[in-house]
């Protein structure tokens, strides 16, 4: 089971870095609104998506706040190498967003984990 998250939370988490690769320079920029929207909207994002997917793999309600916390982890791992990379693997990105990337990133592994733990507590849903 374990395996699987890991999985999943690594093609979740490379999606998200190949998005802002390809794409991030529309929605990721530096001044107000790029940045305020995606904190606004990506951890939400985030926390639907991991709640369809726990429906979806139809995993039980007592396991699903380990499965988010494993899927989890790849991001975080992942996220290191990208902050700690930033400049090199997002080009079409304003150098100074580093920190907010960083934050965004971080905001939305905690979505993740809180939509496991949540729906493990709501057996109904």
């Amino acid at each position: 089971m374990i395996v699987r998250w890991m999985i999943v939370g690594f093609i979740i988490w490379i999606a998200i870095a190949i998005a802002f690769r390809v794409v991030g320079e529309n929605a990721f920029a530096a001044g107000p609104g790029g940045v305020s929207w995606l904190f606004m909207t990506l951890p939400v994002a985030m926390l639907v998506i991991t709640y369809v997917v726990l429906k979806v793999l139809k995993v039980a309600p007592t396991d699903r706040g380990e499965a988010a916390s494993i899927m989890a982890v790849p991001g975080l791992l992942v996220g290191i190498y990208e902050i700690n990379s930033f400049n090199e693997l997002f080009p079409n990105l304003d150098a100074s967003l580093g920190v907010e990337f960083a934050a965004l990133m971080f905001a939305c592994y905690a979505a993740v984990i809180i939509a496991g733990i949540v729906t493990s507590r709501l057996e109904s849903i």
